[in-house]
């Protein structure tokens, strides 16, 4: 080693640094003062930093010193060592620079596009634009969306494909992200990204997509065809007993627990393409436990009990007749009543079948009360309905208000509480279904008939039979309500439009005899349109001798002399009200017509029989002459009628076909021999003719020999 070499070091003692000399190198140099030269300043970056602080004086430098011309040597040194420094700082920074624009320049051509080096795992996107990277992109990861989950289910395995899932390279954040390298704006960073990418590339992550949405529909779906159901416990009525069946839990996949493991599993780029996992599941708990379902049985042999239902308050306008009335509903109509249920508080238990109950109660709605009165029709010259009278509302048993009544009864008692020895009924207006004339527009003709009448004294000139048809027309028949011809028509007397007419007494006609007599055409009218309606015929008797105006078997008297009584009775049996339409036609041949108007009630009729049985044939009867007619003038009395026994049948169904009336009339008409009667004495018997002469008597004949005696 040199002189030149050496430099200012602080000895150790020892020869094992690797800036110390040992002691004896310089020994035979003279000792000079010891003197501190500061070391150059050294580089760090491109500023020159502090010096560090001179060391301690060495006392062997003291003792020993060293050379005057050893300063200027180091100073040479250092002035060397600060043009290098120099020298590198520029020509690095000059480096950089041009590293930078090149970096710069090639940014700049990839502006739009993806720089050279950068990948997305094994799919290299250099050069590409995005629209092409997301291509690239889709078509290298596409394997993403191939492969399966199955899952454990409460009944087994169930299976969500990843493409159910929605699982798949997210190439727009990929492409994204490709784009970003050495795009940030930055013109250092971006130039060395660009330097980076290019000697040593660029990766970027896979980025998986998996669709939350999709994977939540599927996994919901087979939740639902997966899950057991719980087993809710329950109590029944049946055959007059109460009986219970015990609940159980049930189970269901855990949607959210399963869902967001699959999330974290598919979001993975190394994924199996065939994912196994262990379904979560959560318990269902039945909504009615068996204890509830106990204590509900419990409560219902409470309710089993029966129960008075009374109605003691007046209706308002109750006829004189109405009295106080009650009903008992038995225990065991109770029991079939009373049926399990979640109430709506939430609790389980007892409670009646509304649906049976109103039914029950509408049933004695039916038969007490007052029935509403329904408008009459008044009717033009046309037949055209103007105007209504009056109808009045009516007052019957409120079945769903009498329901709720009877079950806070019953529920008092399911509660171990006191009860009223009965239940009020509920009251409640039944009002007229006709309300106006536009009300009935839809009403259709659901029977009619027509029958010919001759006006002469038999049937008052025709006002026995006109005077009915008045009376009739626009009367109005409420559901439920019985048609009485005699009631219905008025009083039948000469205030009110009657006259005398004939009647039919032991066979025989007596054509003045009675008050409204000849009545009965306007009474077969009635029947034959009612019971063409297919309505509930419940009284009808056929005259003592047929007559031909009628048809075969469907003839109805009416006759009534304080004693005996023969009616004309039907009953609306039909949801709506009946309306009466009824008009005769003037002139010597004339007609009346009886309507019954309704809204339309699908029945269907049928008429079998009809034949004739057991006839006796009729004869004329010599004339009869009598001083009650004028001389000479001549009058049928009695037209010749057959007597026969004959039977009418009549079917009526509903829509359905269901049969609704099967009736069967029959008739035994008399026989009545034709007479006629001519006014004035009768002729004298014609002079007997006179006795024939009696015939000569025989001549004697020649007597036979008698033969001799043998």
């Amino acid at each position: 080693m040199t002189t030149d070499s050496l430099e200012p070091f602080e000895g150790n003692g020892n020869n094992g640094g690797g800036n110390d000399v040992p002691l004896d190198a310089a020994a035979s140099e003279p000792p000079v003062a010891a003197e501190w030269i500061a070391p150059e300043a050294a580089l760090i970056g491109d500023a020159l930093a502090a010096p560090p602080p001179p060391p301690p004086p060495s006392r062997r430098w003291f003792r020993r010193g060293l050379p005057r011309e050893r300063t200027s040597r180091v100073a040479s040194r250092r002035r060397r060592l600060l043009g290098f420094a120099v020298a590198f700082t520029v020509g690095a920074a000059a480096v950089i620079v041009l590293v930078s624009v090149a970096a710069l320049s090639l940014s700049s051509t990839y502006r739009d596009r993806v720089l050279p080096g950068v990948h997305a795992g094994s799919v290299d996107l250099s050069g590409l634009t995005r629209d092409q990277a997301m291509v690239k992109l889709q078509s290298g990861y596409a394997y993403l969306g191939d492969g399966l989950v199955t899952i454990t289910t409460p009944i087994g395995t169930a299976t969500v494909s990843y493409q159910q899932a929605g699982r798949g390279p997210d190439v727009e954040a990929m492409a994204d992200a490709a784009m970003a390298v050495g795009h940030s704006g930055d013109p250092l960073a971006d130039g060395a990204s660009v330097v980076h990418s290019a000697a040593f590339g660029q990766d970027i992550p896979v980025v998986v997509q998996v669709d939350p949405t999709a994977l939540a529909q599927r996994i919901h779906a087979l939740a639902r065809v997966t899950t057991v159901d719980p087993l809710d416990a329950q109590a029944t009525a049946k055959d007059g007993n109460f009986s219970f069946r015990p609940g159980a839990a049930g189970s269901s996949l855990d949607e959210t627990a399963i869902g967001s493991t699959i999330i974290d599993q598919l979001t993975q780029a190394g994924a199996a393409a065939d994912l196994k996992m262990s379904g979560e599941f959560v318990t269902l708990k039945p909504r009615i436990s068996n204890a509830d379902a106990h204590d509900a049985i419990a409560r219902a042999w409470k309710m089993v009990a029966k129960v008075d239902v009374t109605w003691t308050t007046p209706p308002a306008a109750a006829p004189v007749s109405w009295k106080p009335q009650d009903w008992t509903i038995s225990a065991d109509r109770i029991l079939g009543w009373i049926v399990f249920g979640i109430q709506p508080d939430g609790t389980y238990a007892p409670t009646l079948d509304r649906a049976q109950m109103e039914a029950y109660l509408a049933g004695i709605s039916g038969k007490v009360g007052v029935a509403p009165v329904e408008p009459g029709i008044v009717w033009d010259s046309s037949g055209k309905p103007v105007d209504l009278t009056a109808g009045k509302d009516g007052l019957s048993v409120d079945p769903a208000g009498t329901a709720s009544a009877v079950s806070a009864h019953l529920d008092a008692l399911a509660a171990g509480g006191s009860a009223a020895s009965n239940v009020e009924i509920v009251t409640g207006p039944i009002h007229p279904q006709i309300t106006s004339v536009a009300s009935i527009a839809d009403m259709v003709v659901v029977g009619q008939w027509t029958t010919t009448f001759y006006p002469d004294i038999s049937n008052g000139n025709g006002k026995n039979i006109r005077q009915p048809a008045t009376n009739f027309n626009g009367q109005v028949i409420n559901p439920g309500q019985q048609f009485s011809f005699l009631r219905n028509v008025g009083p039948i007397d000469a205030a009110h439009g009657f006259t005398m007419g004939g009647v039919i007494l032991g066979g025989l006609s007596n054509h003045t005899g009675a008050m409204g007599g000849g009545i009965c055409s306007a009474s077969t009218t009635m029947f034959n349109a009612a019971a063409t309606a297919g309505l509930q015929i419940d009284e009808r008797h056929a005259h003592e001798y047929y007559i031909t105006r009628y048809p075969v078997g469907r003839d109805a008297t009416v006759y009534s002399n304080g004693v005996t009584t023969y009616d004309l009775k039907w009953t609306n049996d039909t949801p709506y009200p009946i309306v009466i339409r009824a008009w005769t036609t003037p002139g010597s041949k004339s007609t009346i017509t009886i309507q019954l108007w309704s809204w339309p009630l699908g029945r269907t009729v049928a008429w079998t029989g009809g034949g004739m049985g057991n006839i006796v044939h009729a004869v004329e009867n010599p004339p009869v002459y009598t001083n009650k007619l004028p001389a000479g003038q001549t009058v049928r009395a009695e037209y010749a009628t057959n007597g026969f026994w004959t039977s009418v049948t009549r079917v009526v169904t509903d829509a359905s076909g269901t049969v609704l009336h099967n009736d069967a009339w029959q008739s035994s008409y008399v026989v009545v021999n034709g007479q006629l009667q001519i006014g004035g004495a009768p002729p004298a018997p014609p002079a007997p003719p006179a006795p024939p002469a009696p015939p000569a008597p025989p001549a004697p004949l020649a007597a036979d020999p008698v033969p001799p005696p043998a």
